[in-house]
């Protein structure tokens, strides 16, 4: 892969608490002892995107201590994590987390993806970078959420943004085009193109543009439909991983103000009546319990499964599941851990007679392609091993309209749904009408040209990945012990609205008819599943219940950003309803997926809560112009 990074060891510096200056130098990894002998200012549970970016830029000011607890441990600069080519990432995922049996998908219980580690998702996810459709971030607005649409946030996916352009030959080549205006050039987040691309990816392209698909001039510009080439979180120099970690922590590795705790579970918020005060935690097997102070705010970032879960144990939620537990209520707060979300991922897999060396899988399988193209890339950091595993260069993202002539009747078949049906029974009427405007909000986005309801992407090999991602079902997440070392209740809530099945049938077929363009059929793809032998709407949708997959590690929206009066859980300000001096920068606020992979709205929006939380504390702002 490529060069393992050296990571300096830190060693923590017992301190005593009261002011910042007893943080002492070069103070970044602490020990549990040292953070709960520490008064911070800011306490923040979780050390992926939201909680990095976050702990950043408040220790800008060198006056404001942080401690971020982080319940996995830093990675060791494997190439498993930095090269993308050798990219594996189950070994900073958490383990043994699955779901409840899926009703819709035939009973069957799925993992629960999630980064556990110091960067989170960022360290083990396929690395693609692409801002979300503008009108799914106006939706977020629509909702009762001023400051989170498109035109307010285009400032901050500028700062957190260090784009560098294609080699201009190479860009011709490979289709790649892009707008300099819509991009920041000063951020910490490196987003580049990989210099390579399989040579059977113009086939698909071609194919692509014969179904009507319209070429992107550039996806990150407000309006992600069309045919485009994958812009990655990617370091053009080192042609490494750009995660969380080298972004927002390595970075900023010697700043005395700003702790870091491992390996650390936050098992509950403490108050002083309506009053975050600081957390408890518990170092990861032990049973040693230990409390820190946070002066002003605490903030959760510990994502969609995780802080809902903290805020219960806290004795934040719902009422009754609160006190079936005997967890003492501190606030009767419905929506936590309700309207729970992923996209999902259709697999659908092909034997080729014809296809064209080399491709994505022979990366995984010719053991002397590979060296060669190790080889390449520790020389010259080129060659396939640029490219994230398993996967290929282009991808397509559709509108409802763009995929199915039938996008009518499928926005009907929706809207005549009833939303309290397909919520559990006893939902909170408070929720149930955050749903139903929730409903109303997607189903205007279904009719739009401009917002995506799925996206399909062939790896050059046998696999295409078919996914949706703007659902209309949804799930939850449910303590079922008072310890935080038990998993919750994990359901995903996949397929309760028949829409989606509708919705995946379409994208498949979608499919289907790019495969069976001319310069795709020279490659001699055969169906193997679902199999060309379904034809069927009910064949192909019994083979998608059987074989879909309802998460691609992009969970969201468990304690979403909604007014009160609609099962909302935080205010335009991510700060807890009922609650002072608690705060949510992760993606577990978001009001419904929009339609794209998370990790670029994650970074911006960590940027603007940064300033958020600096304008509510009186710390100085540095000016969004600095980074233009």
């Amino acid at each position: 892969m490529f060069p393992t990074l050296v990571i300096a060891a830190l060693l923590a510096i017992q301190v005593s608490a009261g002011s910042n200056k007893h943080l002492g130098k070069f103070a970044r990894v602490v020990t549990p002892e040292v953070a709960s002998n520490t008064t911070y200012n800011f306490v923040i549970a979780g050390g992926g995107i939201g909680g990095l970016t976050v702990a950043d830029r408040l220790t800008e000011d060198p006056s404001i201590t942080v401690l971020v607890i982080e319940y996995g441990p830093i990675d060791k600069g494997e190439p498993y994590v930095l090269v993308p080519g050798e990219w594996v990432p189950v070994f900073y995922w958490w383990n043994g987390i699955t779901s409840v049996p899926q009703v819709h998908l035939n009973n069957a219980v799925y993992p629960v993806l999630m980064g556990q580690c110091v960067g989170g998702g960022s360290t083990v996810n396929a690395m693609f970078l692409h801002r979300c459709p503008a009108v799914d971030y106006d939706g977020w607005a629509a909702l009762g959420n001023p400051g989170w649409d498109w035109d307010s946030l285009l400032p901050y996916f500028k700062k957190s943004e260090n784009f560098t352009a294609p080699n201009p030959v190479f860009a011709q080549q490979s289709n790649i085009t892009y707008q300099n205006s819509v991009h920041g050039f000063k951020g910490p987040v490196h987003a580049s193109y990989s210099p390579y691309t399989y040579p059977g990816s113009g086939h698909w392209w071609e194919a692509a543009k014969a179904v009507g698909i319209p070429e992107s001039i550039d996806p990150n510009n407000g309006n992600d439909t069309g045919l485009f080439t994958l812009l990655r979180a990617l370091d053009p120099d080192t042609e490494t991983r750009s995660y969380a970690k080298t972004a927002h922590y390595d970075r900023v590795s010697f700043r005395p103000n700003y702790h870091l705790l491992t390996e650390t579970a936050v098992s509950r918020i403490t108050f002083t009546g309506k009053t975050a005060t600081g957390v408890q935690y518990i170092p990861v097997g032990t049973t040693q319990v230990y409390n820190v102070t946070a002066r002003n705010e605490v903030i959760l970032a510990a994502g969609a499964v995780h802080s809902p879960q903290i805020l219960q144990l806290s004795g934040v939620g719902p009422k009754a599941l609160l006190q079936s537990l005997g967890i003492p209520v501190v606030l009767d707060l419905p929506g936590v851990g309700t309207n729970f979300q992923d996209q999902l991922n259709m697999p659908v897999t092909y034997n080729f007679t014809s296809n064209v060396f080399p491709t994505a899988d022979d990366v995984q399988n010719n053991a002397t392609f590979f060296a060669e193209q190790l080889a390449l890339y520790n020389s010259a950091h080129l060659g396939a091993l640029t490219l994230t595993a398993q996967t290929g260069n282009n991808v397509v993202s559709l509108s409802l309209k763009e995929t199915t002539t039938n996008w009518a009747a499928l926005i009907a078949l929706a809207a005549s749904q009833d939303p309290a049906s397909l919520l559990p029974p006893g939902s909170d009427p408070t929720v149930i009408a955050g749903y139903a405007a929730q409903r109303q909000q997607i189903l205007e986005l279904y009719a739009s040209y401009d917002s995506a309801i799925g996206s399909i992407s062939w790896n050059t090999g046998a696999t295409t990945s078919v996914y949706m991602v703007k659902p209309l079902s949804r799930g939850s997440i449910k303590v079922n012990s008072t310890s935080i070392f038990d998993n919750p209740l994990v359901d995903f809530g996949a397929f309760t609205d028949p829409t989606d099945i509708e919705l995946v049938l379409a994208l498949v077929r979608k499919n289907r008819q790019i495969m069976a363009q001319p310069t795709m059929q020279q490659l001699g793809p055969l169906e193997l599943t679902p199999g060309a032998a379904l034809t069927t709407d009910d064949q192909i949708k019994t083979a998608i219940i059987a074989q879909i997959v309802p998460s691609i590690a992009h969970e969201c929206c468990t304690l979403p950003m909604l007014p009160l009066d609609h099962g909302g859980v935080v205010d335009p300000n991510r700060l807890v309803y009922g609650l002072k001096n608690l705060r949510v920068v992760d993606v577990s606020a978001w009001p419904f997926t929009p339609g794209s992979a998370p990790s670029a709205t994650l970074y911006a929006a960590g940027e603007k809560l940064a300033d958020i939380i600096k304008i509510a504390n009186g710390i100085p702002v540095i000016p969004l112009s600095t980074y233009e």
